[in-house]
């Protein structure tokens, strides 16, 4: 004890400096004595959060739902079923906030505690004073910028509205090639396709859909773009009546019809121009029977003649003729046999009936540039055939005015044969009926005629002969002789073999 003391009264006495030495060494005295303690560090732990968002009262999972935390840890979206999970995130108490376009924000509460799973289920209602237009209508088929599709085809295309509540109505309209015109083909539909049918053949056609949800304004899609085939090579013509009314039709000899014609009138007896490029046809459209002309697919009728074709007798048997060059055509106006350029002028006079006959049929052959005629007497059984030349003459009388009807005439390929038909029976009345009508070739060198019909069913008759393009065939029309019985197209050979049924309720055939 005195040893302190006496250290004591050193320092005590001792200079400054000593005493700063001495004050740090008290520090580290207690330094040291700190450092000596046990470390009491409390670790931090971790939770994750497993929810769902639903939609309010319907428990129907809202995908895409963004999902985020306050404190932040991170931001997600929900999955197709409405689905989340936030992992490894910091024991505590936070709010969850669920928000999507369309739905009204909802924040909820949820504590996570250390190596434990903790779950909430958080409903959205939908926001009423918010409404969003449907998406952009996309093209589903036909694909923008098809080329050769059929003219009967139907467009669909998708879209969405995000107010599922809402329901879509679409517009459809078609231009035309130029994109100058637009045609409404659907209006205010729900479905996602319509059909177009008859749209016409080689053309290019453009369409476009408007959505509407009818609260917001309408959504237009791009405008996309197709083509349609080109007309099909069908080589036969023929008239079909129904309700009373005749129309033309195109056909394959698989039956595949076309019709051209649809005017609410009559139009029949098709002649193709030897060209093949032109129909020419007799319509009552304009009351009078006129000849008019079209193209082969039905499109551009125009009315050719103001003098109607006109005859004795039923008008629906008239018939007329293309020039061989195919810029005119050779009709009959009772008495007189016109000529007149397919465009309508020219109309000039090539022939006279004999006195008190009018013209009933014609044709014209390229050979000699002759033409047959049949004409007809107030008696339409008062029937003869001429061949006539190029100045109008009548050069010989090859049928003379027998008991019975007859029809035709058509010159062979050569223009040396005709072919026409007459009742044979000789059966004459009121009605004009026929009970044995039959088609014949005469040969116009020698006189000789041939009956190609001997293969007919009794009780029908054959009418309405033509050669086929190659000359090895005739088409013709076969019907019961009552007068009322359906009318049917056939072929057969030249020489009257091998009948075969072509076209069922038809008549009035063409063949080029």
């Amino acid at each position: 004890m005195d040893k302190f003391k006496g250290l004591f009264l050193l320092f005590k006495g001792a200079p400054s400096w000593i005493n700063f030495v001495s004050g740090i060494g008290v520090s580290l005295l207690l330094l040291l004595s700190w450092s000596c303690q046990e470390s009491t560090i409390e670790p931090e732990v971790f939770g994750s959060v497993f929810g769902e968002v639903l939609l309010t009262d319907e428990n129907v999972p809202i995908e895409m739902a963004t999902i985020s935390t306050n404190p932040p840890t991170s931001s997600i979206f929900t999955d197709v079923d409405g689905r989340f999970v936030l992992e490894d995130i910091p024991e505590g108490t936070y709010s969850l906030r669920a928000e999507k376009s369309g739905f009204l924000t909802t924040v909820s509460t949820v504590s996570v505690f250390g190596d434990r799973d903790a779950s909430v289920i958080i409903r959205l209602a939908k926001d009423s004073l918010e409404n969003y237009p449907p998406t952009i209508p996309m093209a589903v088929a036909p694909a923008d910028g098809s080329v050769s599709l059929p003219v009967n085809i139907s467009l669909e295309w998708s879209a969405e509205d995000p107010d599922e509540e809402d329901i879509i109505t679409y517009s459809v309209l078609l231009f035309n090639e130029d994109q100058s015109q637009s045609f409404v083909v659907a209006e205010d539909i729900e479905e996602t396709s319509t059909e177009l049918t008859a749209l016409d053949y080689g053309t290019n056609y453009f369409w476009q859909v408007i959505a509407n949800d009818g609260k917001n304004d309408p959504v237009y899609s791009a405008v996309w773009g197709f083509s349609t085939e080109t007309f099909p090579d069908l080589r036969y013509l023929y008239a079909k009546s129904e309700n009373g009314i005749y129309d033309i039709y195109a056909s394959d000899e698989l039956g595949n019809a076309i019709r051209l014609t649809e005017n609410g009138a009559s139009n029949w007896r098709p002649r193709m121009n030897p060209q093949r490029t032109k129909i020419a046809y007799i319509s009552n459209f304009n009351i009078d029977p006129q000849l008019y002309i079209m193209d082969r697919d039905g499109n551009n009728q125009v009315q050719v003649t103001e003098i109607p074709i006109s005859s004795t007798g039923n008008q629906f048997e008239l018939d007329f003729a293309w020039s061989p060059d195919g810029t005119q055509l050779l009709y009959m106006a009772n008495a007189k046999l016109y000529t007149i350029n397919m465009d309508g002028s020219g109309l000039s006079l090539f022939a006279q009936a004999p006195f008190g006959f009018t013209f009933a049929e014609c044709d014209w052959t390229e050979q000699g540039n002759n033409v047959a005629a049949r004409t007809v007497g107030v008696n339409v059984y008062n029937s003869s055939m001429f061949v006539i030349d190029e100045d109008g003459e009548y050069t010989s009388q090859f049928f003379s005015d027998i008991p019975g009807s007859s029809g035709g005439p058509m010159f062979s390929i050569a223009g040396d044969k005709v072919l026409y038909t007459h009742d044979v029976s000789g059966f004459e009345s009121a009605d004009g009926r026929q009970l044995d009508s039959r088609i014949f070739i005469r040969d116009l060198n020698n006189n000789t005629v041939l009956d190609i019909s001997y293969g007919k069913e009794n009780g029908t008759n054959d009418l309405d002969p033509r050669f086929s393009p190659d000359g090895s065939k005739i088409i013709f029309l076969n019907t019961n002789n009552d007068g009322i019985s359906q009318r049917d197209i056939w072929i057969m050979d030249v020489d009257g073999s091998n009948r075969e049924l072509l076209f069922e309720n038809a008549e009035m055939p063409e063949w080029k």
